[in-house]
């Protein structure tokens, strides 16, 4: 079994990975030039390039929250039970 230490380790360089990896698909999104945006037909508005970036910072704000909080409220009521 591993320890607690090397556990969080782990999870930090995770996370981590997980963000660059949304903050490179940013970059990828808003790095598309008038030149793609040109070749596509004009079919009607689309908030599609700016809403697919928004639901993943959303989902990893989420998931980091997420990886944050639970062990914390895990903890809080561990020592209420105590």
């Amino acid at each position: 079994m591993m320890s607690k230490k090397a556990i969080k380790v782990i999870c930090i360089i995770l996370a981590a990975l997980m963000a660059l990896s949304v903050f490179a698909v940013v970059l990828q999104t808003f790095a598309v030039g008038d030149f793609a945006a040109a070749a596509i037909p004009a079919t009607g508005e689309s908030n599609l390039p700016y809403l697919i970036p928004a639901i993943v910072i959303g989902c990893a704000v989420v998931a980091i929250l997420c990886a944050v909080l639970v062990p914390k409220l895990k903890a809080k009521k561990k020592n209420d039970e105590e």
